[in-house]
Protein backbone atom coordinates (compact mmCIF):
# COMPACT_ATOMS: atom_id res chain seq x y z
CA UNK A 1 0.00 0.00 0.00
CA UNK A 2 3.03 2.30 0.30
CA UNK A 3 2.90 2.93 -3.48
CA UNK A 4 -0.79 3.89 -3.61
CA UNK A 5 -1.71 7.54 -4.05
CA UNK A 6 -4.49 9.13 -2.03
CA UNK A 7 -7.70 9.59 -4.09
CA UNK A 8 -9.28 12.02 -1.65
CA UNK A 9 -9.16 15.74 -1.06
CA UNK A 10 -9.44 16.75 2.59
CA UNK A 11 -9.05 20.50 2.16
CA UNK A 12 -12.22 22.14 3.40
CA UNK A 13 -13.95 25.36 2.41
CA UNK A 14 -12.98 28.56 4.18
CA UNK A 15 -14.84 28.89 7.49
CA UNK A 16 -18.08 30.85 7.46
CA UNK A 17 -18.49 32.57 10.84
CA UNK A 18 -22.11 32.72 11.97
CA UNK A 19 -23.76 36.10 12.13
CA UNK A 20 -24.18 37.49 15.66
CA UNK A 21 -27.39 36.32 17.33
CA UNK A 22 -30.07 38.80 18.34
CA UNK A 23 -30.22 38.43 22.11
CA UNK A 24 -33.98 38.91 22.06
CA UNK A 25 -36.75 39.24 19.46
CA UNK A 26 -38.53 42.33 20.78
CA UNK A 27 -39.33 44.61 17.82
CA UNK A 28 -36.93 42.61 15.62
CA UNK A 29 -38.04 42.24 12.00
CA UNK A 30 -37.99 38.61 10.84
CA UNK A 31 -38.03 37.34 7.27
CA UNK A 32 -39.25 33.88 6.30
CA UNK A 33 -38.34 31.55 3.43
CA UNK A 34 -40.99 29.06 2.28
CA UNK A 35 -39.14 26.63 0.03
CA UNK A 36 -42.48 25.43 -1.41
CA UNK A 37 -42.45 22.05 0.29
CA UNK A 38 -45.94 20.82 1.05
CA UNK A 39 -47.04 22.09 4.49
CA UNK A 40 -44.21 24.66 4.71
CA UNK A 41 -46.72 27.49 4.39
CA UNK A 42 -48.77 26.19 7.32
CA UNK A 43 -45.66 25.62 9.45
CA UNK A 44 -44.29 29.11 8.86
CA UNK A 45 -47.62 30.84 9.40
CA UNK A 46 -47.90 29.19 12.83
CA UNK A 47 -44.32 30.03 13.73
CA UNK A 48 -44.59 33.64 12.54
CA UNK A 49 -47.77 34.19 14.54
CA UNK A 50 -46.17 32.79 17.70
CA UNK A 51 -42.96 34.80 17.30
CA UNK A 52 -44.99 37.97 16.92
CA UNK A 53 -47.61 37.26 19.58
CA UNK A 54 -45.41 35.73 22.28
CA UNK A 55 -42.01 37.31 21.68
CA UNK A 56 -42.79 40.71 20.16
CA UNK A 57 -41.16 40.08 16.79
CA UNK A 58 -42.26 41.97 13.68
CA UNK A 59 -43.27 39.68 10.81
CA UNK A 60 -41.48 40.74 7.64
CA UNK A 61 -41.50 39.33 4.11
CA UNK A 62 -42.36 35.69 3.42
CA UNK A 63 -40.53 34.61 0.28
CA UNK A 64 -41.87 31.52 -1.44
CA UNK A 65 -39.57 29.74 -3.85
CA UNK A 66 -40.85 28.26 -7.09
CA UNK A 67 -39.35 24.88 -6.12
CA UNK A 68 -37.18 23.43 -3.32
CA UNK A 69 -34.27 23.08 -5.78
CA UNK A 70 -34.17 26.85 -6.37
CA UNK A 71 -31.66 28.97 -4.51
CA UNK A 72 -32.60 32.38 -3.16
CA UNK A 73 -32.06 34.99 -5.84
CA UNK A 74 -29.97 38.08 -5.25
CA UNK A 75 -33.19 40.10 -5.15
CA UNK A 76 -34.54 37.76 -2.47
CA UNK A 77 -31.39 38.15 -0.38
CA UNK A 78 -31.48 41.93 -0.70
CA UNK A 79 -35.06 41.89 0.59
CA UNK A 80 -34.16 39.56 3.46
CA UNK A 81 -31.16 41.74 4.33
CA UNK A 82 -33.65 44.37 5.46
CA UNK A 83 -34.64 41.99 8.27
CA UNK A 84 -32.87 41.35 11.56
CA UNK A 85 -33.00 37.55 11.08
CA UNK A 86 -34.46 34.84 8.82
CA UNK A 87 -36.30 31.57 9.41
CA UNK A 88 -36.24 28.94 6.62
CA UNK A 89 -38.64 26.01 6.33
CA UNK A 90 -38.02 23.16 5.85
CA UNK A 91 -35.53 20.52 4.80
CA UNK A 92 -37.38 17.20 4.66
CA UNK A 93 -35.91 15.80 1.44
CA UNK A 94 -32.46 15.80 -0.08
CA UNK A 95 -32.83 18.83 -2.31
CA UNK A 96 -34.74 21.02 0.13
CA UNK A 97 -32.05 20.22 2.70
CA UNK A 98 -29.01 20.91 0.51
CA UNK A 99 -30.36 24.12 -0.99
CA UNK A 100 -31.55 25.41 2.39
CA UNK A 101 -28.05 24.79 3.77
CA UNK A 102 -26.53 26.69 0.85
CA UNK A 103 -28.94 29.61 1.34
CA UNK A 104 -28.30 29.65 5.09
CA UNK A 105 -24.58 29.92 4.42
CA UNK A 106 -25.05 32.85 2.08
CA UNK A 107 -27.33 34.67 4.51
CA UNK A 108 -24.99 34.10 7.46
CA UNK A 109 -22.02 35.20 5.34
CA UNK A 110 -23.82 38.51 4.80
CA UNK A 111 -24.39 38.98 8.51
CA UNK A 112 -28.03 37.84 8.64
CA UNK A 113 -28.65 35.37 11.49
CA UNK A 114 -30.57 32.46 10.04
CA UNK A 115 -32.35 29.43 11.47
CA UNK A 116 -33.39 26.54 9.26
CA UNK A 117 -35.86 23.80 10.14
CA UNK A 118 -34.99 20.21 9.13
CA UNK A 119 -36.78 16.94 9.75
CA UNK A 120 -35.03 14.26 11.79
CA UNK A 121 -34.24 12.16 8.69
CA UNK A 122 -32.15 14.97 7.18
CA UNK A 123 -30.50 16.66 10.16
CA UNK A 124 -27.26 14.69 9.79
CA UNK A 125 -27.14 15.45 6.07
CA UNK A 126 -27.67 19.14 6.80
CA UNK A 127 -24.74 19.21 9.24
CA UNK A 128 -22.46 17.34 6.83
CA UNK A 129 -23.35 19.62 3.94
CA UNK A 130 -22.92 22.71 6.09
CA UNK A 131 -19.47 21.56 7.21
CA UNK A 132 -18.54 21.09 3.56
CA UNK A 133 -19.41 24.75 3.03
CA UNK A 134 -17.30 25.88 5.99
CA UNK A 135 -20.22 26.19 8.44
CA UNK A 136 -19.30 24.23 11.53
CA UNK A 137 -22.01 26.21 13.34
CA UNK A 138 -25.24 25.54 11.47
CA UNK A 139 -28.17 26.96 13.40
CA UNK A 140 -30.88 24.38 12.87
CA UNK A 141 -34.06 23.21 14.50
CA UNK A 142 -35.18 19.60 14.16
CA UNK A 143 -38.77 18.43 13.82
CA UNK A 144 -40.02 14.85 13.40
CA UNK A 145 -40.00 13.28 9.95
CA UNK A 146 -42.05 13.27 7.75
CA UNK A 147 -43.41 16.76 7.19
CA UNK A 148 -44.48 16.59 3.54
CA UNK A 149 -47.02 13.81 4.17
CA UNK A 150 -47.96 14.65 7.76
CA UNK A 151 -51.59 15.62 8.44
CA UNK A 152 -52.03 19.37 8.74
CA UNK A 153 -53.02 19.11 12.39
CA UNK A 154 -49.74 17.31 13.09
CA UNK A 155 -47.79 19.94 11.15
CA UNK A 156 -49.42 22.68 13.21
CA UNK A 157 -48.57 20.86 16.44
CA UNK A 158 -44.94 20.42 15.39
CA UNK A 159 -44.70 24.08 14.44
CA UNK A 160 -45.95 25.13 17.85
CA UNK A 161 -43.44 22.84 19.60
CA UNK A 162 -40.57 24.16 17.46
CA UNK A 163 -41.10 27.82 18.36
CA UNK A 164 -38.99 27.78 21.55
CA UNK A 165 -36.09 26.10 19.73
CA UNK A 166 -36.31 28.61 16.89
CA UNK A 167 -36.18 31.48 19.38
CA UNK A 168 -33.16 29.90 21.05
CA UNK A 169 -31.25 29.57 17.77
CA UNK A 170 -32.10 33.16 16.81
CA UNK A 171 -31.02 34.63 20.11
CA UNK A 172 -28.09 32.47 21.31
CA UNK A 173 -25.01 31.01 19.68
CA UNK A 174 -24.98 27.22 19.25
CA UNK A 175 -21.94 25.38 17.92
CA UNK A 176 -22.57 22.14 16.07
CA UNK A 177 -19.38 20.13 15.68
CA UNK A 178 -18.96 17.11 13.42
CA UNK A 179 -16.12 14.70 13.01
CA UNK A 180 -13.47 15.37 10.42
CA UNK A 181 -12.83 13.20 7.38
CA UNK A 182 -10.60 10.16 7.83
CA UNK A 183 -7.29 10.10 5.94
CA UNK A 184 -5.27 7.37 4.32
CA UNK A 185 -2.35 7.73 6.71
CA UNK A 186 -3.00 4.35 8.31
CA UNK A 187 -2.81 2.65 4.94
CA UNK A 188 0.97 2.97 4.75
CA UNK A 189 1.45 0.22 7.29
CA UNK A 190 -1.10 -2.17 5.80
CA UNK A 191 -0.64 -5.06 3.42
CA UNK A 192 -4.11 -5.41 1.89
CA UNK A 193 -4.86 -2.53 -0.44
CA UNK A 194 -8.43 -3.56 -1.19
CA UNK A 195 -9.55 -4.07 2.39
CA UNK A 196 -8.13 -0.72 3.41
CA UNK A 197 -9.83 1.08 0.52
CA UNK A 198 -13.09 -0.49 1.67
CA UNK A 199 -12.39 0.34 5.30
CA UNK A 200 -11.64 3.98 4.52
CA UNK A 201 -14.69 4.40 2.29
CA UNK A 202 -12.66 5.20 -0.83
CA UNK A 203 -14.52 2.77 -3.05
CA UNK A 204 -18.08 2.52 -4.36
CA UNK A 205 -18.48 -0.97 -2.90
CA UNK A 206 -16.53 -2.77 -5.61
CA UNK A 207 -12.80 -3.51 -5.71
CA UNK A 208 -10.58 -0.84 -7.24
CA UNK A 209 -7.27 -0.69 -9.08
CA UNK A 210 -4.44 0.45 -6.79
CA UNK A 211 -3.51 3.97 -7.98
CA UNK A 212 0.27 3.80 -8.24
CA UNK A 213 2.27 6.88 -9.19
CA UNK A 214 3.22 5.30 -12.51
CA UNK A 215 -0.37 4.57 -13.52
CA UNK A 216 -1.56 8.02 -12.47
CA UNK A 217 1.27 9.71 -14.38
CA UNK A 218 0.16 8.03 -17.61
CA UNK A 219 -3.34 9.47 -17.23
CA UNK A 220 -2.04 12.92 -16.37
CA UNK A 221 0.13 12.80 -19.51
CA UNK A 222 -2.95 11.89 -21.58
CA UNK A 223 -4.66 15.02 -20.28
CA UNK A 224 -1.88 17.23 -21.64
CA UNK A 225 -2.27 19.55 -18.67
CA UNK A 226 -0.26 20.12 -15.49
CA UNK A 227 -1.15 17.76 -12.66
CA UNK A 228 -1.90 20.68 -10.34
CA UNK A 229 -4.43 22.34 -12.70
CA UNK A 230 -7.80 22.70 -11.01
CA UNK A 231 -11.02 21.77 -12.82
CA UNK A 232 -13.15 23.29 -10.10
CA UNK A 233 -14.63 22.80 -6.65
CA UNK A 234 -16.76 19.65 -6.63
CA UNK A 235 -19.96 19.56 -4.57
CA UNK A 236 -21.32 18.74 -2.10
CA UNK A 237 -18.24 19.59 0.01
CA UNK A 238 -16.75 21.87 -2.66
CA UNK A 239 -13.23 20.44 -2.64
CA UNK A 240 -10.83 21.37 -5.41
CA UNK A 241 -10.42 18.74 -8.10
CA UNK A 242 -6.96 18.79 -9.63
CA UNK A 243 -6.00 16.86 -12.75
CA UNK A 244 -3.92 14.52 -10.60
CA UNK A 245 -6.67 13.80 -8.07
CA UNK A 246 -9.15 13.09 -10.87
CA UNK A 247 -6.54 10.82 -12.49
CA UNK A 248 -6.11 8.87 -9.25
CA UNK A 249 -9.83 8.16 -9.14
CA UNK A 250 -9.89 7.27 -12.84
CA UNK A 251 -7.10 4.74 -12.29
CA UNK A 252 -9.07 3.27 -9.39
CA UNK A 253 -12.08 2.93 -11.68
CA UNK A 254 -10.03 0.99 -14.24
CA UNK A 255 -9.72 3.69 -16.91
CA UNK A 256 -7.16 3.45 -19.68
CA UNK A 257 -5.15 6.66 -20.33
CA UNK A 258 -7.01 7.31 -23.60
CA UNK A 259 -10.30 7.44 -21.66
CA UNK A 260 -9.09 10.22 -19.40
CA UNK A 261 -9.97 13.22 -21.63
CA UNK A 262 -13.58 11.97 -21.65
CA UNK A 263 -13.59 11.81 -17.84
CA UNK A 264 -12.15 15.33 -17.53
CA UNK A 265 -14.66 16.74 -20.01
CA UNK A 266 -17.53 15.07 -18.15
CA UNK A 267 -16.39 16.57 -14.84
CA UNK A 268 -16.09 20.00 -16.44
CA UNK A 269 -19.62 19.71 -17.88
CA UNK A 270 -21.04 18.55 -14.56
CA UNK A 271 -19.74 21.70 -12.87
CA UNK A 272 -21.67 23.95 -15.27
CA UNK A 273 -24.42 25.76 -13.30
CA UNK A 274 -27.01 24.53 -15.80
CA UNK A 275 -26.30 20.93 -14.78
CA UNK A 276 -27.24 21.61 -11.14
CA UNK A 277 -24.95 18.85 -9.85
CA UNK A 278 -25.41 19.82 -6.19
CA UNK A 279 -29.15 19.23 -6.42
CA UNK A 280 -28.64 15.94 -8.26
CA UNK A 281 -26.23 14.65 -5.62
CA UNK A 282 -28.20 15.53 -2.51
CA UNK A 283 -31.76 14.68 -3.56
CA UNK A 284 -33.98 11.87 -2.33
CA UNK A 285 -34.70 11.30 -6.02
CA UNK A 286 -33.07 8.52 -8.07
CA UNK A 287 -31.38 11.12 -10.27
CA UNK A 288 -27.68 10.78 -11.10
CA UNK A 289 -25.52 12.21 -13.91
CA UNK A 290 -25.97 10.47 -17.26
CA UNK A 291 -23.01 10.78 -19.65
CA UNK A 292 -23.60 10.60 -23.43
CA UNK A 293 -20.56 10.54 -25.74
CA UNK A 294 -20.76 11.63 -29.36
CA UNK A 295 -18.36 12.00 -32.26
CA UNK A 296 -15.38 10.02 -33.54
CA UNK A 297 -13.98 9.32 -30.07
CA UNK A 298 -16.91 7.03 -29.26
CA UNK A 299 -15.82 4.51 -31.90
CA UNK A 300 -12.11 5.03 -31.25
CA UNK A 301 -12.54 4.11 -27.58
CA UNK A 302 -15.14 1.41 -28.25
CA UNK A 303 -17.76 3.09 -26.07
CA UNK A 304 -20.83 0.95 -26.43
CA UNK A 305 -23.76 2.49 -28.31
CA UNK A 306 -25.40 -0.81 -29.24
CA UNK A 307 -26.87 -3.82 -27.50
CA UNK A 308 -26.81 -3.79 -23.70
CA UNK A 309 -25.26 -0.33 -23.67
CA UNK A 310 -26.55 0.31 -20.15
CA UNK A 311 -25.39 -3.12 -19.01
CA UNK A 312 -22.15 -4.95 -18.34
CA UNK A 313 -19.36 -5.93 -20.68
CA UNK A 314 -17.79 -2.70 -21.98
CA UNK A 315 -14.75 -1.40 -20.20
CA UNK A 316 -14.98 2.12 -21.59
CA UNK A 317 -18.62 2.65 -20.55
CA UNK A 318 -18.13 1.07 -17.14
CA UNK A 319 -14.88 2.77 -16.18
CA UNK A 320 -15.55 6.26 -17.55
CA UNK A 321 -18.86 6.45 -15.72
CA UNK A 322 -17.37 4.88 -12.60
CA UNK A 323 -14.44 7.33 -12.61
CA UNK A 324 -16.88 10.24 -12.56
CA UNK A 325 -18.78 8.72 -9.64
CA UNK A 326 -15.56 8.09 -7.68
CA UNK A 327 -14.56 11.73 -8.21
CA UNK A 328 -17.91 12.83 -6.80
CA UNK A 329 -17.31 10.55 -3.82
CA UNK A 330 -13.62 10.92 -3.03
CA UNK A 331 -13.13 14.55 -4.03
CA UNK A 332 -16.63 15.97 -3.72
CA UNK A 333 -17.33 14.09 -0.48
CA UNK A 334 -20.65 12.65 -1.68
CA UNK A 335 -21.56 9.71 0.60
CA UNK A 336 -24.86 7.81 0.91
CA UNK A 337 -26.71 8.71 4.07
CA UNK A 338 -24.50 11.74 4.72
CA UNK A 339 -24.91 13.95 1.66
CA UNK A 340 -26.50 11.60 -0.89
CA UNK A 341 -29.98 11.17 0.55
CA UNK A 342 -31.53 9.08 -2.25
CA UNK A 343 -34.55 7.14 -1.01
CA UNK A 344 -33.74 4.16 -3.22
CA UNK A 345 -30.90 5.14 -5.53
CA UNK A 346 -30.23 3.29 -8.77
CA UNK A 347 -27.46 1.32 -10.46
CA UNK A 348 -26.49 4.40 -12.49
CA UNK A 349 -24.81 5.64 -9.31
CA UNK A 350 -22.10 3.06 -10.04
CA UNK A 351 -21.70 4.05 -13.69
CA UNK A 352 -23.99 5.76 -16.23
CA UNK A 353 -22.16 6.28 -19.52
CA UNK A 354 -23.25 5.51 -23.10
CA UNK A 355 -22.52 6.61 -26.66
CA UNK A 356 -24.95 7.44 -29.45
CA UNK A 357 -25.20 4.99 -32.34
CA UNK A 358 -24.55 7.64 -34.97
CA UNK A 359 -23.90 5.19 -37.81
CA UNK A 360 -27.23 3.47 -37.19
CA UNK A 361 -29.27 6.64 -36.92
CA UNK A 362 -31.27 8.11 -39.81
CA UNK A 363 -30.92 11.57 -38.27
CA UNK A 364 -28.26 14.07 -37.28
CA UNK A 365 -26.37 13.16 -34.11
CA UNK A 366 -27.30 14.62 -30.76
CA UNK A 367 -24.19 16.83 -30.54
CA UNK A 368 -24.82 18.27 -34.00
CA UNK A 369 -28.32 19.25 -32.87
CA UNK A 370 -26.60 21.03 -29.97
CA UNK A 371 -24.53 23.14 -32.38
CA UNK A 372 -21.29 21.14 -32.68
CA UNK A 373 -19.69 19.83 -35.86
CA UNK A 374 -20.12 16.17 -36.75
CA UNK A 375 -16.33 15.74 -36.53
CA UNK A 376 -16.26 17.08 -32.96
CA UNK A 377 -16.11 14.63 -30.10
CA UNK A 378 -18.31 15.68 -27.21
CA UNK A 379 -19.64 14.71 -23.81
CA UNK A 380 -23.17 15.58 -22.72
CA UNK A 381 -24.33 15.34 -19.11
CA UNK A 382 -27.79 15.61 -17.60
CA UNK A 383 -29.50 14.57 -14.37
CA UNK A 384 -31.39 11.36 -15.16
CA UNK A 385 -33.33 8.57 -13.53
CA UNK A 386 -33.06 4.93 -14.53
CA UNK A 387 -34.40 4.20 -18.03
CA UNK A 388 -37.91 2.83 -18.47
CA UNK A 389 -38.29 0.20 -21.19
CA UNK A 390 -40.85 0.81 -23.94
CA UNK A 391 -41.79 -2.49 -25.62
CA UNK A 392 -43.75 -1.94 -28.87
CA UNK A 393 -45.13 -5.44 -29.29
CA UNK A 394 -47.34 -5.72 -32.40
CA UNK A 395 -46.57 -2.23 -33.72
CA UNK A 396 -46.09 -2.06 -37.50
CA UNK A 397 -45.94 1.67 -38.19
CA UNK A 398 -44.09 4.71 -37.02
CA UNK A 399 -47.30 6.22 -35.70
CA UNK A 400 -48.00 3.15 -33.58
CA UNK A 401 -44.48 3.31 -32.16
CA UNK A 402 -44.91 7.01 -31.48
CA UNK A 403 -48.15 6.31 -29.63
CA UNK A 404 -46.31 3.85 -27.38
CA UNK A 405 -43.53 6.36 -26.69
CA UNK A 406 -46.08 8.96 -25.68
CA UNK A 407 -48.13 6.49 -23.65
CA UNK A 408 -45.07 5.51 -21.60
CA UNK A 409 -44.75 9.11 -20.43
CA UNK A 410 -48.37 9.41 -19.29
CA UNK A 411 -48.05 7.55 -16.01
CA UNK A 412 -48.15 9.43 -12.71
CA UNK A 413 -45.09 9.96 -10.57
CA UNK A 414 -42.16 10.29 -12.96
CA UNK A 415 -39.84 13.27 -12.73
CA UNK A 416 -40.89 15.10 -15.87
CA UNK A 417 -44.30 15.77 -14.37
CA UNK A 418 -42.68 17.82 -11.61
CA UNK A 419 -39.44 18.97 -13.27
CA UNK A 420 -39.61 20.99 -16.52
CA UNK A 421 -36.28 19.61 -17.77
CA UNK A 422 -37.94 17.64 -20.57
CA UNK A 423 -37.78 13.86 -21.13
CA UNK A 424 -34.97 12.03 -22.90
CA UNK A 425 -35.92 9.33 -25.41
CA UNK A 426 -33.29 6.75 -26.33
CA UNK A 427 -34.64 5.19 -29.50
CA UNK A 428 -33.36 1.87 -30.76
CA UNK A 429 -32.08 1.96 -34.37
CA UNK A 430 -34.98 -0.30 -35.33
CA UNK A 431 -37.55 2.12 -33.97
CA UNK A 432 -35.73 5.13 -35.42
CA UNK A 433 -35.63 3.44 -38.82
CA UNK A 434 -39.36 2.72 -38.81
CA UNK A 435 -40.22 6.22 -37.67
CA UNK A 436 -38.01 7.73 -40.36
CA UNK A 437 -39.43 5.37 -43.01
CA UNK A 438 -42.90 6.65 -42.21
CA UNK A 439 -41.87 10.31 -42.40
CA UNK A 440 -41.58 10.94 -38.68
CA UNK A 441 -38.37 12.79 -37.83
CA UNK A 442 -36.87 14.14 -34.61
CA UNK A 443 -38.76 17.42 -34.73
CA UNK A 444 -42.00 15.52 -35.38
CA UNK A 445 -41.34 13.34 -32.33
CA UNK A 446 -40.57 16.39 -30.19
CA UNK A 447 -43.73 18.17 -31.31
CA UNK A 448 -45.90 15.08 -30.84
CA UNK A 449 -44.63 14.49 -27.31
CA UNK A 450 -45.15 18.16 -26.45
CA UNK A 451 -48.69 18.19 -27.82
CA UNK A 452 -49.90 14.72 -26.86
CA UNK A 453 -48.04 13.67 -23.68
CA UNK A 454 -50.39 15.66 -21.47
CA UNK A 455 -52.01 14.30 -18.33
CA UNK A 456 -55.41 15.57 -17.19
CA UNK A 457 -55.18 17.39 -13.89
CA UNK A 458 -58.26 15.46 -12.78
CA UNK A 459 -55.97 12.43 -12.29
CA UNK A 460 -54.08 14.21 -9.51
CA UNK A 461 -55.02 15.04 -5.94
CA UNK A 462 -55.98 18.59 -5.07
CA UNK A 463 -52.73 19.48 -3.33
CA UNK A 464 -50.67 17.95 -6.13
CA UNK A 465 -52.46 20.21 -8.60
CA UNK A 466 -51.72 23.22 -6.39
CA UNK A 467 -48.06 22.23 -6.33
CA UNK A 468 -47.91 21.70 -10.09
CA UNK A 469 -49.38 25.12 -10.75
CA UNK A 470 -46.58 26.59 -8.68
CA UNK A 471 -43.61 24.44 -9.74
CA UNK A 472 -44.64 24.18 -13.40
CA UNK A 473 -45.80 27.77 -13.60
CA UNK A 474 -44.23 28.29 -17.05
CA UNK A 475 -46.49 25.59 -18.48
CA UNK A 476 -49.63 27.29 -17.21
CA UNK A 477 -48.38 30.76 -18.18
CA UNK A 478 -47.22 29.96 -21.72
CA UNK A 479 -48.80 26.78 -23.11
CA UNK A 480 -52.45 27.70 -22.78
CA UNK A 481 -53.75 24.32 -21.57
CA UNK A 482 -54.96 24.79 -17.98
CA UNK A 483 -56.65 21.37 -17.84
CA UNK A 484 -53.52 19.27 -18.36
CA UNK A 485 -49.86 19.05 -17.41
CA UNK A 486 -47.38 18.09 -20.11
CA UNK A 487 -44.02 16.35 -19.77
CA UNK A 488 -42.25 19.32 -21.38
CA UNK A 489 -42.95 23.04 -21.51
CA UNK A 490 -41.61 23.29 -25.06
CA UNK A 491 -41.13 20.86 -27.93
CA UNK A 492 -37.38 21.52 -28.02
CA UNK A 493 -37.08 20.35 -24.40
CA UNK A 494 -37.78 16.78 -25.55
CA UNK A 495 -34.41 15.19 -26.40
CA UNK A 496 -33.84 12.25 -28.74
CA UNK A 497 -30.79 9.99 -28.87
CA UNK A 498 -30.48 6.89 -31.08
CA UNK A 499 -28.77 3.96 -29.35
CA UNK A 500 -29.22 0.27 -28.61
CA UNK A 501 -29.14 -3.06 -30.41
CA UNK A 502 -31.65 -5.02 -32.45
CA UNK A 503 -35.17 -5.29 -31.09
CA UNK A 504 -38.45 -3.45 -30.73
CA UNK A 505 -37.47 -1.66 -27.53
CA UNK A 506 -36.71 1.97 -26.75
CA UNK A 507 -36.20 3.83 -23.49
CA UNK A 508 -37.85 6.74 -21.72
CA UNK A 509 -35.37 8.40 -19.37
CA UNK A 510 -37.01 10.86 -16.95
CA UNK A 511 -34.72 13.81 -16.27
CA UNK A 512 -34.60 16.29 -13.42
CA UNK A 513 -32.70 19.09 -11.67
CA UNK A 514 -30.59 20.05 -14.70
CA UNK A 515 -31.88 23.14 -16.49
CA UNK A 516 -30.77 21.60 -19.78
CA UNK A 517 -28.29 19.03 -21.08
CA UNK A 518 -24.74 20.43 -20.93
CA UNK A 519 -22.46 19.51 -23.84
CA UNK A 520 -18.71 20.04 -23.96
CA UNK A 521 -16.18 19.40 -26.71
CA UNK A 522 -13.45 16.92 -25.80
CA UNK A 523 -9.96 18.38 -26.19
CA UNK A 524 -7.31 15.70 -26.65
CA UNK A 525 -3.54 15.82 -26.45
CA UNK A 526 -2.03 15.55 -29.94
Amino acid sequence: MRSALDPTVTEESSPVPPAPRLGDLGNKRLGFVDNSKLNADLFLSRVAAALAGRFGAVVGPIIRKAAPKDHLSEANIVELAKCDAVVQCFGDCGTSTSVSVADAGELERRGIPTVTVFSTAFTRAARNQAEGRGMRALHLVTVPHPMHTAPRAVVAERADKAVESIVGRLTHEVIEETNGVATLAAMAAADDDQELFFERGRTDGLPVVTPTAEKVARLVAAAGRPAEDIIGPVPPRWRKATIEKIAINAVMAGCRPEYFPVVLTAIDALLDPDCQLYGIQTATNTTTPLIVVNGPIAEELNINSGGNLFGAGWRANATIGRAVQLVLRNIGGDFPGETDMATHGQSGKFTFCIAEAERNSPWTPFHVDAGFAAADSTVTVIGASAPQNIFTYGCDTGEEILAHLIGAMMGLGHNNIIFPTGPLLILSPEHAGTLDRDGIGKKDIQQAVFERARIPLTRFGKRTVEGLKHRRSRWFAEVGDPQHIGVADRAEDVRVVVAGGAGIHSLFVPTSFSYRPVTRKIVRQQ
